[in-house]
């Protein structure tokens, strides 16, 4: 009798290659990692070889895998559209969502193929902005979603979290070739108001009592970095945008250390609509910080 292809079996299968980890997979599939191996070996006696290359770390797909996962990826894909199509209605409706700009291009890239395919009478509109300006339109119902970036332990009892991304790390930056100069006020390239790493630089200067100028403000993160980036200004950024052609500040030149963040989804007050936690569903099950 032919072999055939168990949909739970490459449900695992595709965890794993998207995370990189039996445990994270194990995680998200909310089973045991010994279950997680089973599914992988009696997937192999399926494919008739190894599929994946393990260490103590994460996993690396073997040649035999990587065929593996290409030619699976589609029927994963095609099974789970026509189950939704039969047992899902089909959602309808507007979803306003708001953006923090940093996180704007990695959240679209992840959602919107799965919001088209299989969700195509949702209607999505977008708007980007610092993380305040998004939370006040969100509290005044002018948006139903927001992925904001707060200081940890900032969240108030009415506020309605979807879900939490994890933490961010404000850091000081400048250039490599940018001397800091005591005597003189810093020069800091900045988002508008209502950015909360902003808002904390700014306290955390004048704590130290140090002097401080605008040299370039910006709703948009690439007139900043590219200012940074030339030594005109310091900036904030989160420590996990660090490129390159910058280097981080610290204490001893100056800057003392920024409370941590957190990545929130929020959702506005009141019931959401079906499109709206479609939308919810979608950014939880797919985007990661």
């Amino acid at each position: 009798m032919a072999s055939t292809l168990d949909i739970d079996l490459l449900r695992t299968f595709h965890a794993i290659v998207r995370f990189g980890q039996f445990l994270a997979a194990s995680t998200f599939l909310n089973r045991s990692p010994s279950a997680v191996s089973l599914h992988v070996r009696r997937l192999e006696s399926v494919a008739g070889g190894r599929l994946f290359e393990r260490d103590n770390q994460a996993v690396i797909l073997t040649p035999l895998g990587r065929r593996f996962a290409l030619h699976t990826a589609e029927l994963l894909r095609m099974h789970d559209q026509v189950l939704d199509s039969f047992s899902n209605p089909a959602a309808s409706g507007r979803v306003r969502l708001g953006i923090s700009e940093e996180y704007a291009g990695a959240l679209l890239q992840c959602t919107l193929p799965s919001l088209t395919t299989h969700f195509p009478h949702i209607e999505l509109e977008i708007e980007t902005g610092s993380s305040g300006r998004l939370r006040t339109r969100l509290t005044r119902g002018q948006l139903d979603l927001a992925l904001v970036v707060e200081a940890m332990g900032m969240a108030s009892p009415n506020d309605q979290s979807a879900r939490t991304f994890g933490t961010t790390q404000p850091i000081w930056v400048a250039a490599h070739q940018y001397r800091v100069d005591s005597t003189r006020p810093v020069p800091l390239a900045l988002h508008g108001r209502g950015c909360p790493y902003r808002a904390v630089a700014i306290d955390a200067l004048a704590q130290s009592q140090r002097r401080w100028r605008t040299v370039v403000m910006s709703a948009g993160v690439m007139a900043l970095e590219m200012t940074i980036s030339a030594g005109l200004a310091v900036g904030i950024i989160d420590r996990a945008r660090l490129g390159n052609d910058m280097r981080e500040l610290a204490s001893e030149d100056g800057f003392p250390e920024l409370p941590l963040h957190e990545l929130k989804l929020m959702k506005a007050p009141g019931s959401a609509s079906a499109a709206a936690e479609v939308m919810t569903q979608l950014i939880s099950d797919n985007f990661r910080l």
